[in-house]
């Protein structure tokens, strides 16, 4: 038994010997050769986006302030509905107004009634200076009586606006259009003069404000063939369909921030649908421009100790290292100024078992650049 078991011994490892000769001889006497992934490059038009994160502020927000006092008699509004300018949204008790308007206007009547008397008495007597009847004296009397009582008369007018400007005020009426915000009070409460009854915000506008710094500044400045761009703002920087306002820059400052090296921008966009709430944090694209240029993809780059390259396949279909001078980039896409031409194959995918000089076979496949804006 132990012969047979020594003999199958000996005979396996002769079998596996043999496999392990056979297997080095094919490795040594064939070429594998490598599917490489390529794109041959070409000038064409690509717009160039650049993007930054922002936050979202209302493009007008008020406040709704009482200029009287007085209990709150009435609200007449839904919480977080749109309201037009001009719609009454709360009502104060008038009853205090409504007395001192009616004893102001009474006032005012009553002074009217003895300006209209002392404008009679003048008259009556002024013919009677030239029959040597009453005096000049009496006469300018007269006369000055007359502009005392105009003058009374116009300052009760101006105290009637007043009363009829603080009774109106009971009605507390709505500024701008917009949504309402929640009433700060109940009915019943006393409301006094300064308080902030709700807040209105008209949201079918936006602020974008955003902070780039100083070189992204500069970079804009450079590529940007409008002086103020237009923007597209996304909620989720990866996802261009997540929610899309258009607008355009409208500001940018005069000055950086020295702490943060930073320079204030802000941007109005149009948010008709309101989908995007005032104070929101986004991410906002600012469109420079089209462009004629040789382009790669940033995936496309690896970088060494000498510098940023790429890898491309010659003529020969032959793997060759190219280093690469880039003009411009941004996460779709980057310029090559210096190391590529029209024409030139360029490797695309991964590149951790790539060696220069190897031989492959070049698979032609579209251009990887995607600009979804």
């Amino acid at each position: 038994m132990r012969y047979i078991l020594l003999f199958v011994g000996i005979a396996t490892f002769f079998l596996n010997s043999c496999q392990k000769k056979v297997e080095t001889q094919i490795d040594e006497n064939s070429t594998y050769i490598q599917k490489i992934n390529i794109h041959t490059l070409k000038k064409q038009s690509y717009p160039l986006w650049v993007s930054f994160s922002g936050k979202t502020e209302a493009f007008e927000s008020v406040d709704t302030i009482s200029r009287v006092k007085g209990e709150l008699k009435e609200i007449s509004f839904v919480e977080g509905e749109f309201v037009d300018k001009g719609d009454v949204l709360f009502r104060l008790d008038k009853s205090e107004y409504v007395a001192k308007y009616n004893q102001q206007k009474a006032i005012l009547e009553k002074d009217k009634a003895s300006l209209a008397l002392a404008k009679a008495t003048f008259d009556r007597y002024k013919p009677l200076v030239d029959e040597q009847l009453v005096s000049k004296e009496k006469i300018e009397q007269l006369d000055a009586n007359i502009q005392e009582l105009r003058a009374i008369v116009k300052a009760d007018k101006a105290l009637l606006d007043e009363v009829k400007l603080n009774l109106d005020y009971c009605d507390i009426k709505a500024t701008i259009d917009g949504y309402v915000g929640k009433s700060s009070y109940l009915k019943g409460n006393l409301i006094n003069i300064g308080d902030k009854l709700t807040n209105i915000v008209n949201s079918k506008k936006l602020y974008v404000h955003f902070y780039p710094s100083i070189e992204d500044v500069v970079l804009i400045k450079k590529f940007a063939k409008e002086p103020f761009c237009k923007v597209k703002v996304v909620l989720d920087k990866d996802d261009f369909k997540s929610v899309v306002l258009s607008g355009r820059v409208d500001f940018i400052d005069n000055r950086a921030n020295s702490s943060t090296n930073t320079v204030s921008m802000r941007a109005i966009v149009s948010n008709d649908d309101t989908l995007v709430y005032a104070g929101s944090f986004v991410h906002i694209w600012l469109h420079l421009g089209e462009y004629e240029a040789l382009a790669i993809e940033p995936n496309q780059v690896s970088q060494d100790q000498e510098g940023e390259f790429v890898y491309i396949v010659d003529e020969n279909n032959t793997l060759r290292k190219r280093y690469v001078q880039i003009g411009f980039e941004n996460s779709s896409l980057m310029f090559v100024s210096n190391g590529l031409k029209s024409g030139d194959r360029v490797v695309v995918g991964l590149f951790h078992s790539l060696e220069e000089g190897r031989k492959v076979e070049p698979v032609e496949v579209e251009n990887p650049i995607k600009v979804e804006m």
